[in-house]
């Protein structure tokens, strides 16, 4: 199941999948795991209501490289922050509910099939392209009463644009 719905994030980009509208001309996935605390001034937890994501770019940069035989071609950075907003009933007796929220960098490269460089001579570049970031899947789950394990699937994919 795809978690990702159409809508602005932060710094204004657009969160969607690829579909036969707006395919993905390169992309890559990458899994963001590990363990999140609840710091000590806020309230242990019961359990977690919902979660929220937003995600914001801070870089996008094509990468010039040159392979020890001679070719040349490009890898595209894609580096941002993904805002992870938790709400949970906590374990005391007054305000049940509480809201913490985590902000996880990412930094991905985007190559073409197979790992392979990107053609400098694709009609993406310089600048014919628009990255897009997909939360394709969010898996909480709760350790104990301070300690959420986290798993996140990120599709990231360039979408070309018409000049």
């Amino acid at each position: 199941m795809i978690f990702c719905p159409n809508g602005v994030l932060g710094d204004g980009v657009v969160q969607f999948c690829p579909n036969t509208d707006s395919p993905a001309v390169f992309f890559t996935e990458t899994i963001i795991d590990g363990n999140l605390i609840i710091p000590a001034q806020k309230p242990p937890k019961q359990h977690i209501v919902k979660s929220s994501t937003s995600v914001a770019l801070k870089d996008v940069e094509v990468i010039e490289v040159t392979l020890p035989d001679g070719t040349t071609g490009n890898k595209i950075l894609v580096a941002g922050i993904i805002t992870l907003g938790i709400q949970y009933a906590a374990d005391v007796p007054s305000q049940k509910v509480h809201f913490v929220h985590y902000e996880i960098p990412f930094e991905v490269l985007v190559l073409a099939d197979c790992g392979g460089l990107i053609d400098p001579a694709n009609p993406i570049f310089p600048d014919n392209f628009v990255p897009h970031v997909c939360v394709e899947k969010l898996r909480l789950t709760q350790i104990d009463n301070r300690t959420i394990s986290k798993e996140i699937v990120l599709l990231v994919w360039i979408e070309q644009v018409t000049p």
